[in-house]
């Protein structure tokens, strides 16, 4: 009977002292931590630039010379 009340007794105190707060303050920081870092590779992807809009010119146009010319269709001839 005494080990009962000690619980109940214990458990009120612990709830009421704001042990749960502690628990709740920790959750939202990590939240807070985890919506700066999503924001923070959001900015990074933003600065990637795309690598085709830094081509100027296209590197296919220099060369004229047909890469299939000499492509055999035909494995049997």
């Amino acid at each position: 009977m005494a080990l009962s009340v000690g619980l109940m007794i214990g458990y009120y105190i612990g709830v009421s002292s704001g042990v749960n707060k502690g628990i709740e303050q920790g959750m939202a920081q990590e939240k807070a931590a985890e919506e700066a870092r999503r924001q923070e590779a959001e900015k990074e992807a933003a600065k990637a630039v795309n690598p085709f809009q830094q081509a100027t010119t296209n590197p296919f146009e220099k060369s004229p010379a047909n890469p299939f010319e000499n492509v055999q269709v035909n494995p049997f001839k």
